[in-house]
């Protein structure tokens, strides 16, 4: 079976979904920002301030073109994977992409109440206005890559919901 790509903002709930789904389908789970990580022997916050967002998001394009198909993989991309190169064209030859789409209100309160502060682009304590219009901005930018995707979901959807729509591409991809 092909693999299955998660897309979508920062914090939309990709890697907690994508656990749930590859743990559900016996798919091994992977999360891009980890492999990232391992791979330059740095977090992402200091792979920007070190060595800049061109490099991370060639290695990132790198790191995504490593995926053979039909791995049985869930992968949860970072936010920006689809939106640069031709990185989305790859995932969608490479497998089933699943857009979360959560809108910037919602993306906002969850990153307010998240204490994880390993998203560089996002800047926390830029002011709760600052911050909200950024989101809108970035999801504005991102959305017709996001669209692309063979499944537009909401962000709130319960892995059973999930399958079910993946159950229904195998059948017409059959």
């Amino acid at each position: 079976m092909k693999n299955i790509f998660l897309v979508g903002m920062p914090s939309s709930g990709k890697s907690t979904l994508g656990r749930q789904l590859a743990k559900a389908i016996g798919y091994k789970f992977v999360d891009m920002d980890e492999l990232i990580e391992r791979h330059e022997n740095q977090t992402i916050p200091e792979i920007f301030k070190w060595n800049g967002e061109n490099h991370f998001r060639e290695v990132e394009s790198k790191i995504l073109k490593q995926f053979s198909p039909n791995q049985k993989l869930v992968i949860a991309t970072g936010g920006g994977v689809p939106c640069f190169f031709d990185n989305m064209d790859f995932i969608k030859a490479n497998g089933i992409s699943v857009f979360l789409n959560v809108q910037p209100e919602d993306l906002f309160k969850r990153i307010k109440l998240s204490d994880a502060n390993n998203r560089p682009l996002i800047n926390k304590s830029s002011g709760n206005q600052a911050l909200f219009e950024d989101l809108k901005k970035r999801y504005e930018t991102r959305l017709p890559f996001y669209m692309r995707a063979d499944i537009k979901i909401d962000g709130n959807i319960e892995v059973q919901q999930l399958l079910w729509l993946l159950d229904e591409i195998n059948e017409k991809q059959l």
